[in-house]
Formats: C-alpha cells, sequence, structure tokens
C-alpha cells in the first residue's frame, strides 16, 4: 500500500505543500478555515503525523535562530547576539546562532536551509548586507513556514516583522550636542557605503548643520572609511587633522573609528576632549577608552526582546499574521563633558 504523504495532503486540499507543512508542524500563520480543511484532509488520507511533529510535541525543544553578521573589531553584533540569547531564554526557548561575514542574499538562503532542517519556531535576522532582497529570496522566506524578524538593516522588507533604530536621530542629538559646545570646526567620520543605516545617520548629521543660519554654520568634513576596523579610523582623523589642525570636534561612525581616531590625537599631542571632543556610536566600547569618550548608545536589549516577543507572538497559530515594525531610539551618552546648552 502506497505511504501517504504531505504532498498527497496538499493535492487533496489543493493547497500549497508550505501550508499543509505548517499545520502539520505548528509553524507559521494558516487561517482557520484552511487549517480546518488541512486537518480534514489528513483525516481523509490516511496520512500519519511523525512523531516529531509539533503538534504533539511537548515544545521543550522550543528553539530560535539567530543569523547575524561578523565584525572582528565591532562588537554590536557580539552585544546583540547576548542579549538575544537572554530575551530567548527568559521566554523559554533555546538559541541556535549562525554567523556570516558577509550577510548577501545567498549566504541568508543557506542559513535559512539549514535552520529549517533543525525545525526551528523562528529566526532573527540581523545585518543583512545587501540594500533589497532578491525577489527569489523575498519569495522563499516568505514561504517558509517559520516566522523571520529583521533586525535595523532590513533590506527593504515590506512584509516582514522588523525592529529598527532611528539611526538618523543618533547623528541628530550627537551633532547638536557638538555644536552647543561652541565647536565651529566639525569631522565626521563615517562608513564608505550606501546602506540604509550609513544614509540614515549621514542624513541625521547633515541635517542638523543645515537647519542653523548659513552665517553660524560650523565648518565640517566627512571623511568616508572601506571598512570597519580601528585603522581606517586612525586613517581618517590624519588626513583631516593634516588638512585643517582646527577641528575640535568629531562625531565617529563606530566607536571603532573613535578610538582609531583618539590614537592619532594622542600622537600629534592633542587633549581628549579638552582640545577635542569625540563623540562614537554603538557605545560598545567607549566607556573604555582612555579617557572615557561620549557615544550614541543602541538600545540593544529593547531590540533584542522586541524581536523575540514578535517570534513568540507569531507561534499562536489562531491569529491572523500582520508583519509588524518597532522603532526605538538611540541615546547620547555624555562622559567627560558637561553639556552647556543653548
Amino acid at each position: 500500500m502506497k505511504k501517504i504523504t504531505m504532498q498527497d495532503v496538499a493535492e487533496y486540499t489543493g493547497v500549497s505543500l508550505t501550508t499543509v507543512s505548517r499545520v502539520v508542524n505548528g509553524t507559521g500563520y494558516v487561517s482557520k478555515a484552511k487549517r480546518i480543511e488541512v486537518q480534514e484532509a489528513i483525516a481523509a488520507t490516511g496520512y500519519v503525523l511523525p512523531q516529531t511533529s509539533k503538534i504533539n510535541a511537548d515544545k521543550k525543544g522550543k528553539i530560535i535562530g539567530l543569523i547575524l553578521r561578523k565584525l572582528p573589531e565591532n562588537f554590536f553584533y557580539y552585544k546583540l547576539t547576548s542579549a538575544l540569547m537572554q530575551a530567548a531564554d527568559q521566554c523559554g526557548y533555546h538559541t541556535m546562532v549562525m554567523y556570516g561575514e558577509d550577510l548577501n542574499n545567498d549566504a541568508l538562503l543557506e542559513h535559512i536551509r539549514k535552520f529549517q532542517q533543525y525545525q526551528v519556531n523562528g529566526i532573527v535576522i540581523g545585518g543583512f548586507g545587501e540594500e533589497y532582497l532578491r525577489e527569489d529570496v523575498r519569495i522563499y522566506l516568505q514561504e517558509c513556514g517559520m516566522p523571520l524578524v529583521f533586525i535595523e538593516r532590513t533590506a527593504g522588507c515590506i512584509g516582514f516583522n522588523r525592529v529598527l533604530v532611528d539611526s538618523a536621530s543618533g547623528t541628530q542629538m550627537a551633532t547638536k550636542h557638538l555644536i552647543r559646545q561652541g565647536h565651529k570646526n566639525l569631522l565626521y567620520i563615517t562608513r564608505g557605503r550606501e546602506g540604509e543605516v550609513e544614509n540614515a545617520r549621514m542624513d541625521g548629521f547633515l541635517r542638523t548643520i543645515r537647519e542653523i543660519r548659513e552665517e553660524e554654520r560650523p565648518k565640517y568634513r566627512i571623511i568616508p572609511c572601506p571598512d570597519n576596523s580601528v585603522g581606517v579610523g586612525y586613517e581618517a582623523a590624519r588626513t583631516a587633522f593634516c588638512d585643517d589642525p582646527d577641528i575640535t570636534g568629531i562625531l565617529a561612525w563606530f566607536d571603532g573609528y573613535a578610538a582609531g581616531a583618539m590614537q592619532y590625537l594622542y600622537k600629534i599631542g592633542k587633549r581628549v576632549p579638552d582640545e577635542v571632543e569625540i563623540i562614537g556610536y554603538d557605545d560598545t566600547y567607549a566607556d573604555k577608552m582612555a579617557p572615557p569618550i561620549s557615544s550614541v548608545h543602541m538600545p540593544i536589549e529593547e531590540m533584542a526582546f522586541a524581536a523575540v516577543d514578535m517570534i513568540v507572538a507569531n507561534q499562536n497559530d489562531t491569529k491572523e499574521f500582520y508583519a509588524k515594525t518597532v522603532i526605538l531610539e538611540p541615546k547620547l551618552i555624555l562622559r567627560g563633558v558637561t553639556e552647556i546648552g543653548i
């Protein structure tokens, strides 16, 4: 006698194999009407549910997959990993982590397929490296049967859960602070790539300066860097100060660039923050520098809990799925300086 498969159930009901898989494994959204159809088809065809089916599981093996970028000198994703693990643990889930130095469309697809083999309950994706999802990847993710959440770099992922940070507001706060402190000559060391985060932070910096009347507007220079290393921050500062030694305020795209700039300032004998004030971004190790510097603090713990909450909420298959977007704001943490005010 022929063994009945999920494909047979799908053909019997006229739905996709993905829909049948979601009902059998208890993952992803399926409307109540479709669910009933599939369950009736299972009974009519005689399909036997696998013993490992999540319908019969006691949920002890609940797992959230994490797909994150690996950046050697940028600790943001390491902190995010820890925060996601903590958030998942508090919700009763284990975590599995896959890192990638270049998290592009092909790498993302490969990681998703691996996680499907482990039947994870959902996946959090942080640091996607391309501007947009390819259409074939988008379709695959929509039909993979697992709730997905993109964090910060969301690649125009309309239709998926997203946790965003208002990056522009971070550079706005930092730039306004430098201007209030009386700095008339600014340097912005940024990441030299066109991405949603880079563009947003650049927009916040430029918008703040352009809001000031032209006759009072500070001088500024922008130097893009080719990678995420401390060394390029050093080179950016060297280039800027060789051309204009009167710079007194520096905003860095991440703390590593700020560290590199501090190394150069130490070499040329300029004191921080007395002669040159520096503000980092992400606040991953700004407090551990000598002296500690100000930095835009990313709400990493809040990002993690928001992402995990979305995964957990999407386990409830009685609710129709609607993609959610959570937007959080960073904070400017001041160290070693006193806010003068307007």
